[in-house]
């Protein structure tokens, strides 16, 4: 008897959340997972060598108190996942993440909710792959339509330690988040 899974680990993603000046919110960071391509990195895994990365467009965020827990509600939006050719990831330079070949765009589908309670905020949401190209790395090609064609659900984990931000952004928070690929239609909208 074969076993097919439902939903299966799509990527582990690491990242950080930028808050400008503007008090506009985005998220970027790189891939320790992607739905099986290999390699991830030139060299030592880190942001530096990642050959894949993302960026969110910017987005607003309400907050909500609860006692002692504090619920941020992030509006829908997109994302988009890049190919480094040469990779150069710096979170210092938020723009070095966006830098690459776009090899797929995915949405937001409801608004996400974050929750934060002493050190450790957490969030899932689920995104649907709106758009992808074919590309090639490392002599194979790839499309990540084949490979997560429904989009994610993905929980996230971050630090409320904030970080130095780099010039123009307030705020800097590390996270990390484990995403599952979606079966059935949930394409949304």
């Amino acid at each position: 008897m074969n076993f097919h899974p439902i939903a299966g680990v799509a990527w582990y993603a690491i990242g950080r959340i930028y808050e400008s000046n503007d008090g506009k919110v985005q998220d970027l960071g790189y891939f320790a997972h992607l739905g099986g391509i290999e390699p991830l990195f030139d060299g030592s895994p880190g942001e530096a060598t990642a050959f894949f990365t993302f960026r969110s467009t910017p987005f607003t965020v309400q907050t909500l108190q609860n006692g002692d827990l504090s619920v941020s509600l992030d509006a829908t939006g997109t994302f988009t996942l890049y190919l480094q050719h040469e990779p150069r990831g710096d979170f210092s330079r938020p723009e070095t993440f966006s830098q690459g070949e776009p090899i797929a765009t995915f949405e937001r589908l409801y608004t996400a909710v974050s929750t934060s309670v002493g050190p450790l905020a957490s969030n899932l949401f689920s995104a649907a792959l709106r758009s992808s190209v074919d590309f090639t790395h490392r002599g194979r090609t790839w499309n990540l339509a084949r490979l997560i064609p429904e989009g994610i659900s993905q929980l996230g984990t971050a630090s409320t330690t904030e970080l130095p931000p780099p010039p123009g952004y307030k705020r800097v928070l590390p996270f990390v988040g484990s995403a599952l690929a979606l079966g059935g239609n949930v394409r949304g909208r």
